[in-house]
């Protein structure tokens, strides 16, 4: 039996501006990025659940496994398919994002028409949202792999090759066709030793294939030493849909600093990043990698996602091992739209002290901001992004606020009626807003949100060299952003930042 794990293209015709971020990200977005303009530099996170399922897949069945990341190889829809027919797998495995849903599903249906007997598996958190609707839209999708998926992978290839599809109903995390009938199997488990999967597939996962939070140089290695997060933020997809669940696992750290020993000298790895819902969550966790690094003094850099919340001590212990840097959210310093999200430990001062005690340790900083939530206010965000700008974090991101299907946000604001559209190729955090509320427009959301990736592009540099520098690299931006919202509204807004205190 041959298996296909497969990262679907990111671009799409007719239209081939959009690569799409597809496996592995958290949040649904494209970059407006033609193809073959060399994506390579670009942000590419490395597919998890994909490179483990391709993992385990090879250690544990009889199965001819092939992994194959169609996205960070820049294909588009054509060759991806022609790419598949040509392979002619008996199963496709493919994890799809909301935001490319639509337009990954006309490449399925073409895969189906060439290789009717092909069966095909989705992933990922839009089909474990919307499992039976979106089943019924397109019924050449044979299984739904739900939420966190390894293990209903691996059941189901060894059901497969045993010809014994009356064994389906036994498999966790599943929902298959028989007939008209979607039957649901068993209910859905979490990993309870994380331990037991094998290393990711790096082979077929390409280390050099992937690019987040590279500061030591290339390649850096992203790895997880944890799954879940106990925290309940209203948007977060892999709290309240991939793992639906609060609790949060962790990988024994002599296990996680072997795992490190090993890419280290087979990839001659020059960092290693922890791309974690939250890495620093655990003291007792964090610590315990922290020490190990240093007591077999494997001397390699490495960075996290992280929180505020990281006392001083610990702070400088894993300075002393050798992290290098750090991510963490902020998304607002307005209390009310903190309140909304249920993000109450971040506060602006805390964010200052925490900022400060990590640069002060050489750490390299870098805050995510989200523009949009629910109770924030034009005037909230603006301070937002006033903040932002005084900071001093080395890096940030700006992101639009997206609910995507299943979270919490998403149920409130279709509740409220604030969704402006159920077009899910919109759901794209980088580029369209589709909410708007009553004291905050989607469109004003999107002009705040354009101001505030123009403005830190600019500040980065300093205000007269960066504007400069600026104007030289991207002379029609400023006249695309006036074409888009008007003369009228764009000095409005430019004039609020810089005139309202």
């Amino acid at each position: 039996m041959k298996v296909l794990v497969a990262n679907p293209p990111a671009y799409f015709r007719p239209n081939l501006i959009r690569h799409f971020i597809q496996a592995g990200s958290r949040w649904s977005f494209s970059l407006k990025i033609p193809k073959n303009k060399n994506i390579k530099d670009h942000y590419m996170p490395y597919p998890f659940f994909l490179a483990y399922t391709t993992a385990l897949l090879k250690r544990d069945t009889d199965a001819e496994v092939r992994g194959f990341d169609a996205d960070a190889l820049d294909l588009d829809d054509v060759e991806f398919v022609e790419w598949v027919v040509k392979y002619r797998p008996d199963l496709v495995i493919i994890e799809v994002p909301t935001v490319s849903f639509p337009l990954t599903m006309n490449a399925l249906k073409r895969i189906k028409d060439e290789l009717p007997d092909v069966k095909i598996a989705v992933a990922g958190g839009h089909i474990t949202a919307l499992t039976e609707e979106v089943m019924r839209e397109y019924p050449f999708i044979d299984f739904a792999l739900l939420g966190e998926y390894e293990l209903t992978a691996k059941r189901l290839v060894e059901v497969l090759i045993k010809g014994d599809i009356n064994n389906l109903r036994d498999v966790n995390g599943i929902v298959f066709r028989r007939g008209d009938q979607l039957i649901h199997g068993r209910g859905r488990i979490l990993i309870p030793n994380l331990d037991d999967l094998p290393y990711p597939d790096r082979e077929d996962f390409d280390i050099y294939l992937y690019h987040d939070f590279e500061i030591a140089g290339k390649p850096t290695i992203q790895m997880l030493s944890s799954r879940g997060c106990p925290y309940s933020c209203i948007f977060c997809l892999e709290r309240h849909v991939i793992y639906a669940s609060p609790i949060y696992r962790m990988r024994d750290p002599v296990k996680v600093v072997e795992e490190i020993e090993h890419v280290k000298y087979k990839y001659n790895a020059k960092q290693v990043y922890f791309d974690d819902m939250n890495t620093t969550l655990n003291k007792k966790h964090i610590i315990g990698i922290a020490q190990e690094l240093i007591n077999r003094k494997l001397d390699i850099p490495w960075a996290c996602m992280g929180d505020i919340n990281i006392d001083q001590e610990t702070l400088r212990l894993l300075a002393k091992s050798g992290c290098i840097g750090v991510k963490f959210g902020v998304e607002s310093i307005n209390p009310n739209a903190l309140r909304t999200i249920n993000k109450l430990f971040v506060s602006h001062h805390k964010v200052e002290k925490f900022n400060k005690s990590a640069k002060d340790l050489g750490m390299f900083t870098h805050a995510t901001y989200t523009i949009g939530l629910p109770e924030d206010t034009r005037e909230g965000i603006l301070a937002t992004l006033r903040f932002a700008l005084k900071l001093g974090t080395d890096s940030a991101q700006f992101s639009i606020a997206t609910p995507l299907p299943g979270t919490p946000f998403f149920n409130i604001a279709r509740e409220r009626g604030w969704l402006v559209t159920y077009d899910w190729t919109m759901y794209d955090g980088a580029n369209y807003a589709v909410l708007s509320y009553p004291h905050l427009s989607n469109k004003e959301i999107e002009m705040l949100y354009h101001l505030a990736v123009n403005l830190w592009w600019i500040k980065k540099k300093g205000l007269v060299k960066g504007t400069v520098d600026y104007l030289l690299k991207y002379p029609t931006n400023p006249f695309k952003f006036i074409r888009r919202f008007g003369i009228r509204e764009t000095a409005k807004l430019v004039g609020e930042f810089f005139v309202v205190k």
